[in-house]
């Protein structure tokens, strides 16, 4: 007996639940092994939050899922580096933010570079529904992101 719409539904939907966070993982892992420069997931995720503007030590742990010591001394490594610095908050004079410097931008920039190079010479291969099909299963996600992060809230 076939399954009723509600259960295949449901089934279909437990597939992508599992099948979207193994796909990403293995996208940035495959980049990252053939990236020009040593970083790793959770730096890369701690630059792209701060590409958009400074954030709390606090914000980066939770955003990156990880405790706030673990943060400071990522973060330290990054400020060695050169690809951060950390500056007062002037809404609040006893917290500090991070943010990008010019050569953590550029460090960045050159990452979504090399991965949109990555990703392009491989796309550029798909037939065009196939390119479409990503497109707006990217907008798709872009949605379910929002919403889970209005739940966080």
């Amino acid at each position: 007996m076939e399954p009723g719409p509600a259960l295949a539904r449901g089934r279909r939907l437990d597939e992508i639940a599992e099948a979207l966070p193994q796909r990403a993982s293995a996208l940035s892992r495959l980049f990252l092994t053939r990236s020009s420069i040593g970083i790793s997931r959770t730096e890369v995720g701690v630059l792209y939050a701060l590409s958009t503007q400074p954030r709390r030590i606090t914000e980066l742990a939770g955003r990156e899922g990880v405790t706030q010591p673990a943060i400071t001394l990522l973060v330290n490594r990054l400020q060695e580096r050169g690809w951060v610095d950390r500056a007062a908050d002037s809404a609040d004079r006893r917290a500090v933010l991070v943010e990008l410097t010019a050569e953590g931008r550029a460090i960045f920039d050159r990452l979504r570079a090399e991965y949109r190079a990555l990703l392009h010479e491989d796309m550029a291969t798909l037939p065009d529904e196939d390119v479409e099909t990503l497109a707006r299963a990217v907008e798709i996600l872009d949605g379910l992101i929002a919403r889970l992060e209005g739940r966080k809230a």
